[in-house]
């Protein structure tokens, strides 16, 4: 009996093992064999990404920004076109991916979720190799390759967007790096002063400084304002106590400007003026409506930090004088990237709308030569009337015309504006140029630490000129 009672028991505990030894094979074969498969240090799993054909990336009109060659035997991701290294980022079995090449990696890798059971034949049963789909993005090369011959050494940034549908045209980030040097770069470029993989046209907030003047002139002509007022002393700097000072962009001939004359050559103390003599204006309220709290952003891209800003300011933080005043003029807790000034200039260029930016234009998967254009709209948000845009564009084209660049023929508008963050300036061109296309486009570009004026009109005026020939 007693020997009876011990096989039960063992026979019990065999069950058991065996039992659990099934439930922990049925969960690695199941639930648990992506956590495996996955892990970096899985040699089955670094050689599937390694025989990865990845598709290939162009810019609008077909030109090669991207694609994987065979070299020795081993796949590799070459990139042929400096120019826009900053947009199309790098794919790394090392390092991971970024810009454009994280933005669409499920599309460039083959890795979407299987969609039939011939999908999932060809890739559980036959091992065929993973290829990717081939991708075309609203980029133009011509004109990445213009900013970067204009823009020599200097940080900053630039985009460019169709004003209409929000495409992106241009997006340009200096410092920047070489991804088909990724390997043998990578300690140096994590160290670099310029942080080369910080993509600024998305990431940067700026001061607006004096592009803040849009905002205020727009406000000035909905509440039809008095535009033949003129203010005196128009050129001269406005000083704060502390010792901070703003100055006019340009200097101008005549000491008497109205408000529209002083955003023709960004003079802070006009504007300055006229804020203080509206005091029922809610800046806050005017900022929201701009949408700096929460600027557009490139899905899949590096976003840029929402922004919390400050509470209505009060009659009381008004008379003290700093922070309200240096709000309006741009110099206050508000910031904006290059991407949303570019959007908040495609407003004034069209119809006061905000369009969400894209930047996938089409498709073409592996097998097919037919391309699948993306869906060309884009949501919008009015941030200001349709005549109050009117009016904008005819004084950015007044802005445009006094700059020493503005013989290029072609509808242009366009501000030059100065802002400051600590001891660093920075000078930004913002505006709208129509295209060789008959579209509408418009860019923001700013340079750092700088205020060379007529290395910004040089790019500018590259930009403007590609736009009218391309």
């Amino acid at each position: 009996m007693q020997f009876s009672r011990g096989i039960r028991h063992l026979l019990a505990g065999s069950l058991a093992s065996m039992l659990a030894v099934g439930l922990s094979a049925a969960y690695w074969a199941f639930a648990g064999r992506d956590s495996l498969l996955l892990r970096d240090d899985n040699p089955r799993r670094i050689e599937a990404l390694a025989s990865i054909q990845r598709g290939s990336i162009y810019d609008r009109e077909g030109r090669l920004l991207a694609d994987t060659v065979a070299e020795a035997g081993v796949l590799q991701r070459r990139y042929p076109r400096s120019s826009a290294f900053s947009a199309v980022g790098y794919y790394s079995l090392r390092y991971g991916v970024s810009g454009a090449e994280a933005a669409f990696d499920e599309l460039l890798s083959g890795s979407r979720e299987v969609r039939s059971l011939g999908d999932y034949f060809k890739r559980n049963l036959l091992r065929s190799p993973q290829i990717g789909s081939d991708i075309r993005l609203a980029l133009d090369a011509e004109l990445q390759d213009a900013l970067a011959s204009a823009w020599g050494d200097f940080r900053g940034a630039a985009v460019v967007l169709n004003a209409w549908n929000g495409e992106v045209a241009a997006l340009f980030s200096q410092p920047s790096f070489d991804p088909n040097n990724l390997d043998a770069d990578w300690d140096e470029l994590v160290a670099a002063e310029g942080q080369p993989f910080f993509n600024r046209a998305l990431q940067s907030h700026y001061q607006l400084g004096g592009t803040m003047y849009t905002v205020l002139l727009a406000e000035a002509l909905r509440s039809r304002s008095d535009q033949s007022k003129l203010y005196p002393q128009s050129a001269a700097a406005v000083e704060f106590e502390d010792g901070f000072s703003i100055e006019c962009a340009i200097r101008p001939d005549a000491t008497e400007l109205t408000l529209i004359g002083a955003y023709i050559y960004g003079c802070p103390a006009p504007f300055h003026t006229y804020f203080l003599a509206e005091p029922a204006m809610n800046l806050n309220a005017i900022s929201r409506q701009f949408m700096f709290h929460n600027p557009v952003a490139l899905d899949g891209f590096p976003q840029p930090e929402p922004i919390e800003l400050p509470s209505a300011l009060s009659a009381e933080a008004l008379e003290n004088g700093a922070l309200g005043e240096r709000a309006a003029l741009g110099q206050g807790n508000l910031t904006t990237t290059p991407l949303h000034m570019a959007a908040i200039m495609a407003a004034v260029a069209t119809d006061g709308s905000i369009r969400m930016p894209t930047i996938h234009a089409a498709t073409k998967l592996p097998g097919k030569q037919q391309w699948q254009n993306t869906n060309g709209l884009s949501p919008s948000t009015p941030v200001i009337s349709a005549e109050v845009a009117k009016e904008l564009r005819g004084v950015m084209r007044q802005a445009w015309s006094i700059l020493p660049v503005a013989t290029i023929k072609g509808d242009t508008g366009a501000q030059v504006a100065r802002s400051q963050s600590g001891e660093a300036s920075q000078i930004w061109l913002n505006g709208f140029s129509a295209g060789a296309d008959q579209q509408s486009y418009a860019f923001a570009i700013i340079l750092e630490d700088n205020d060379d004026l007529s290395r910004l009109l040089s790019v500018g005026q590259a930009l403007i000129r590609t736009l009218a020939q391309s």
